[in-house]
Order: structure tokens, then C-alpha cells, then sequence
């Protein structure tokens, strides 16, 4: 996953030079250039919130592409965006779910049993 976030990250910032060099939209290339640098930075952190960082640059950069695409941004540079935050949503799952074969169900955060407690799986028995 480290590797991940700072290949991605390096080609945000890459993303991110280029459009400032190309002068397009001056408005998407700065918050690029600050979610480059904080997963790059995160990649080689010790942090345990690695994941959620994967998971929160794919959520801004979808909204970032949102808006892009809106106010009518070069097509190559919309589709960047979109591409990198399907990047760093793939990121984000590989290390969540078990089908892609990174982790194994013992290695996953223990999740509560959902529903009522009066659920009769859930009742405790006492003899």
C-alpha cells in the first residue's frame, strides 16, 4: 500500500505540474498539487490511517472531477482525475476486502454483529 500511495501520488504531483504549465485551470491544479504531496508524504509515514487516506484523496478527487467536468476543464485533465480517484478507491479496497488477495479474513478489523440484540442467534443461553 505504500508503494501505491506514492506512485499515485507521484503521478498526481506529475498530473499537477502539467496542468499548471499548461495553464488551463489554475483552480484544480493547486488542490492536486496538496493531495500529491499528502499521499507522497503518507506513503512512507508509519501512520495506521493509510487507508483512509487512499480513501479520502478518491472521494476528493471524484468531487474535484465532478466539478471539473462541469465547468467544462480540458477533457484530458477531467479524465486524469477521474482515473486517480478510481486509483486510489482500488487502492483503498485491496487492503479492505479479502477478493483481491492481499489480506486474509483474520487480518480484517473485527466488525460487530448488526441487528437487535434480541434476535434469537444473539440471545446468551444460561441453563
Amino acid at each position: 500500500m505504500d508503494g501505491g500511495l506514492a506512485i499515485f501520488g507521484f503521478g498526481l504531483f506529475l498530473l499537477s505540474i502539467a496542468n499548471l504549465f499548461a495553464r488551463t485551470s489554475y483552480w484544480l491544479a493547486w488542490p492536486l498539487l496538496l493531495i500529491s504531496m499528502v499521499t507522497m508524504g503518507m506513503a512512507f509515514s508509519e501512520s495506521k490511517r493509510l487507508r483512509n487516506v487512499s480513501l479520502g484523496a478518491s472521494a476528493v478527487l471524484a468531487v474535484l472531477g465532478i466539478i471539473a467536468w462541469a465547468t467544462g476543464t480540458p477533457w484530458w485533465l477531467t479524465l486524469a482525475v477521474f482515473l486517480f480517484a478510481v486509483a486510489f478507491g482500488m487502492l483503498w479496497a485491496e487492503f479492505r476486502y479479502t477478493y483481491f488477495g492481499h489480506v486474509t479474513q483474520e487480518q480484517l478489523p473485527h466488525r460487530a454483529k448488526r441487528g437487535p440484540v434480541h434476535w434469537p442467534w444473539q440471545r446468551r443461553r444460561v441453563h
